[in-house]
């Protein structure tokens, strides 16, 4: 199938429908439910999944009976062609470890690679489950900001260098693309970071979820096509949810080539009985991955707009709200330090004024404070609807 710009400009209407990011908006934010919110927080899509995935879904549900799965030699032949195709990495099929999801995943490596009390290094601001993570395992956050010039994220080697070679510290968490500023890490970037950790025996967890959803005129590096020192220490960790608008199907998988690692993971997954997939998620990736390309390219396209429609409004409508296209990932991370409000008045702005649900920048760790991370992967007549309700809040 095609996939025009019409087939994402058509409104999908997701309220009533038990969605977390619609239905659970106005009891997040403490709105009276009299309020319209216009949610545009949660990470994932008002976008229908691709016509092949819903097809094949369907056709799963008529067998009409829906107990234990095994998992087939194709559903690895697809996530192999797909790494191959997308990221230039060949790996293995036995590389490949089912788990729920990528945060859940994070956990088991927690609880594998570091005891309680031992330091886990995460570049801040951060994806805020990743922190909760660490603290509901009892290990301790060792926060490293990220340094900020004129909207653009670069990471603090200096820093770095300096909490990688505390003995206390374990694990790295980086996110790639990163997550809430967008950022594509370059190829010398991941290099520099990959080798610090190799160089003193800090594990290396790379959130690879968002590796698909790359902006136009950007470019993403896959940690696995870095040096073999570097691979033999990282866990990657991807899913096909946020690309293809499926997690709610709980499906996704960590590739380890290191056997050592690979096996420590795997005993510990097993411990927690994670052993069985999803009964849809399975269809679902292998028909994603093996027939829905085109969907990926298109949706990158239009998102890609929706960036430079609400960057260049905002440049001219309110220009004290500064904001850059990403690079990755379908969110925008915008800059209201400008308004001059402090943080509990810009995130009170946006809930009762604007009356936007957005993702609070405090949210996201030390230096996300004054900053608001939006979900563009929307018709472009909600991002309309959102810089309209912005424009009129702040005439108020």
């Amino acid at each position: 199938m095609t996939y025009d710009p019409s087939f994402f400009d058509a409104y999908l209407e997701r309220r009533n429908t038990r969605s977390s990011k619609w239905d659970g908006c106005n009891a997040k934010f403490g709105v009276d439910p009299s309020v319209e919110m216009l949610p545009m927080w949660i990470a994932d899509m008002d976008f229908r999944s691709p016509t092949e995935v819903v097809d094949a879904l369907t056709q799963r549900v008529q067998t009409q009976c829906y107990g234990y799965t095994t998992v087939p030699d194709s559903f690895y032949d697809a996530i192999i062609s797909w790494i191959s195709r997308r990221y230039h990495w060949q790996i293995q099929k036995e590389w490949i470890v089912f788990t729920p999801g990528v945060v859940p995943g994070f956990n088991v490596a927690y609880q594998a690679f570091s005891q309680p009390s031992q330091g886990i290094i995460v570049p801040s601001p951060s994806y805020y489950p990743f922190f909760d993570g660490v603290r509901n395992n009892g290990r301790k956050i060792v926060s490293c900001p990220l340094v900020e010039q004129d909207g653009s994220w670069e990471l603090d080697f200096a820093l770095l260098e300096q909490q990688v070679k505390d003995p206390g510290n374990k694990i790295l968490i980086l996110s790639n693309p990163h997550n809430p500023t967008g950022r594509c890490w370059t190829a010398e970037e991941l290099e520099r970071l990959g080798n610090l950790c190799a160089d003193n025996g800090v594990l290396l967890l790379s959130d690879e979820i968002h590796a698909d959803l790359i902006m136009d005129g950007s470019r993403h590096t896959c940690v696995g096509t870095l040096s073999q020192k570097i691979v033999d220490n990282t866990i990657l960790h991807f899913a096909p949810s946020k690309t293809f608008n499926l997690a709610g199907l709980q499906t996704a998988y960590a590739v380890i080539p290191n056997p050592e690692l690979r096996k420590t993971f795997v005993a510990a997954i097993t411990a927690n009985r994670v052993i069985n997939m999803n009964w849809f998620g399975q269809v679902a990736l292998e028909t994603a991955y093996n027939r829905c390309e085109g969907y990926v390219d298109a949706l990158c396209h239009y998102v890609s707009g929706n960036m430079e429609y609400m960057a260049a409004s905002l440049k001219e409508k309110l220009p004290m709200l500064k904001m850059k296209p990403s690079q990755g990932t379908y969110m925008v991370w915008v800059d209201f330090r400008g308004t001059g409000m402090t943080t509990a008045q810009i995130e009170n702005f946006i809930v009762h004024k604007a009356h936007i649900g957005v993702d609070m920048g405090s949210w996201f760790g030390q230096g996300g404070e004054g900053w608001l991370r939006f979900n563009l992967a929307c018709p472009r007549m909600l991002v309309e609807r959102a810089v309209a309700q912005l424009v009129e809040a702040f005439q108020e």
